[in-house]
């Protein structure tokens, strides 16, 4: 075997295209996935349970194992298709990697960062065994690979990203140091030199000036961070082809990976009943596996999708189905599909139009902006590290609307459990959380709809909507799922009361109720049964809030001159 290779560890990056793993001077490539079995057992959350010690959950749900393992045959397939292979283990990647490095005699060990506390430390422990701590020491190289923007692109001085979040506010005398100028004329501080250039710097330190609200954190990056240029298809002459000394390992099923969450004798969340588990695993075993390119069908969707349907997609809607959302939020977490490549369709496609058409559109650009917003939540993980997990992740920019206030699950556990199951009352909600349970997917729209009644209207800790989505959700990815749940309950950096009105929600996204009626059973024909059911119904479940806090004060008005809110 060549003394000179590289192995690649994949963890969120589950693609050969616009992967820079694959681009080195290494002259063989093998490629590796590793099935850590304590994603697949429960952990801490962190959350009290009231009684002096904490709720348990996991990190990889039956939805997105399911998803994941068609990811890892898929590239396993692509990697044959170049006369390689993809190797599988099952166990600790910091016990494989090591055992397997020394196996091949590999020269560098290279792997994607990913946000998580507990990945942070997986990484920061791996790359100190590899070159240090073994018997056959080897070099490392990191990157990472799942955001839009580059890290080693971003400000590393904490004055600068100030300067270019607010240029128009007058700043503060800045800080000696060395500076850099952009062609734009914006001034950069140059980065330090690390210690190795071949391993980033991706953590609390590095990220320390970042700003807090989602917007400043934008206009940086745009200036100080320009995209850059997709990575080639590796060179089939670089992917290792010899595997007559080494077992490539098999890819375990979904009953196997499951098995430890339906034998767990530690309740979900101390209160999820097992029967609510037990479907949630059903669901995603009932699901049919894809057994195609998942990497090509990730890159066409795209393609068909921002020519043919962005620019008329009513992203707004509680269903979201025939194309009126992108659906990239699955691809993205598994990595088949990279946000650059988003980006570079995106603008490939403005730019022909503007040939043919003699003007670049801008009614496409939403998916750019939401690659920005993505990549703002993936740094925001980086940078709080362990504190994104708490109840108050950061100390808010500005004093928060009203005061938070959080009751206990132990007082309060039928209410979580009724939320969790989909049997709020709220017709939106539980339509909702039926289809997440089912499918492991629902819209945005309904998404923050959920997160409202648990945080707004039952003031339960975020933290337990984050962890249940988390274990239901196709797409997770844990920078964006407890980002966006601390942005909606109102503690992160921008607290504002984001309380959204469900009722009101679904007379204006889902206005003929067709999307309730797919998922709950509704039995009066009227458009308006879909909106307040309790009013034709008298065997429905009793609202678990009062359904008039869930109007605008206009439809609250309408319905009480009209006795309806649809016109239908």
């Amino acid at each position: 075997m060549s003394s000179s290779s590289r192995l690649v560890w994949h963890r969120r990056d589950l693609r050969l295209a616009d992967n820079e793993l694959y681009h080195s001077d290494q002259k063989t490539i093998y490629s590796l996935y590793i099935f850590d079995p304590s994603d697949y057992s429960t952990r801490q959350t962190g959350i009290s349970d009231g009684k002096g010690g904490q709720l348990h959950s996991l990190n990889h749900g039956p939805h997105f194992t399911r998803r994941l393992i068609d990811a890892v045959h898929s590239l396993r397939r692509a990697l044959r298709s170049l006369g390689g292979d993809l190797i599988i283990r099952t166990g600790n990647p910091l016990q494989v990697i090591p055992q397997l490095a020394q196996e091949l005699l590999i020269d560098e060990v290279a792997f994607s960062e990913i946000p998580g506390q507990y990945e942070f430390k997986q990484s920061e422990k791996l790359k100190h065994i590899v070159q240090y701590g073994g018997p056959h020491r080897c070099k490392v190289f990191t990157t990472c690979s799942i955001t839009l923007v580059h890290v080693n692109d971003l400000p590393n001085d904490p004055d600068v990203w100030k300067r270019l979040a607010r240029p128009n506010e007058k700043q503060k005398k800045r800080s000696k140091g060395k500076t850099k100028k952009l062609d734009n004329g914006a001034v950069i501080a140059k980065s330090n030199k690390q210690s190795n250039p071949n391993i980033i710097t991706i953590d609390p330190t590095r990220l320390r000036g970042m700003p807090t609200i989602m917007g400043d954190f934008r206009r940086v990056a745009r200036t100080a961070a320009p995209v850059r240029e997709l990575y080639e298809y590796p060179n089939p002459e670089s992917i290792a082809k010899d595997f007559t000394h080494v077992n490539t390992g098999n890819v375990p099923s979904l009953e196997e990976l499951t098995k430890p969450l339906l034998e767990s004798d530690v309740p979900i969340l101390g209160c999820i009943p097992n029967e609510l588990v037990m479907k949630l695993v059903e669901s995603a075993n009932d699901i049919p596996h894809n057994n195609g390119s998942i990497e090509e069908q990730s890159l066409l969707h795209l393609r068909d999708f921002v020519q043919k349907h962005a620019a008329t997609a009513d992203r707004s809607l509680c269903d979201v189905s025939n194309n009126n959302a992108s659906m990239l939020s699955l691809p993205l977490a598994l990595g088949t599909l990279s946000p650059r490549q988003v980006y570079h369709c995106v603008k490939e496609e403005q730019n022909k139009l503007e040939i043919e058409q003699g003007n670049s559109p801008s009614d496409i650009n939403w998916l750019i902006s939401h690659m920005e917003m993505r990549d703002y939540f993936l740094f925001n993980c980086f940078r709080d590290g362990a504190s994104a997990y708490k109840i108050n992740p950061k100390t808010p920019v500005h004093k928060p609307d009203t005061p938070r206030e959080w009751l206990p699950l132990s007082e309060h556990q039928e209410k979580f459990i009724r939320w969790a199951s989909g049997a709020t009352g709220l017709p939106m909600v539980d339509a909702g959380m039926k289809e997440l349970i089912m499918t492991g997917y629902t819209s945005n729209r309904v998404r923050q709809n959920m997160a409202s009644v648990l945080t707004k209207d039952l003031k339960l800790d975020w933290r337990l909507g984050a962890e249940w989505f988390q274990l239901c959700l196709e797409d997770h990815c844990v920078a964006a799922n407890f980002g966006n749940w601390s942005y909606f309950a109102g503690t992160g950096g921008d607290p504002k009361n984001r309380h959204f009105r469900t009722i009101s929600q679904c007379y204006r996204y889902d206005p003929n109720g067709s999307y309730v009626r797919k998922w709950i059973n509704i039995r009066d024909n009227d458009v308006e049964a879909a909106l307040r059911p309790w009013a034709f119904d008298k065997d429905w479940l009793e609202p678990i809030v009062n359904p008039e806090t869930q109007l605008t004060f206009h439809d609250k008005d309408k319905l009480e001159k009209t006795g309806r809110l649809s016109n239908g």
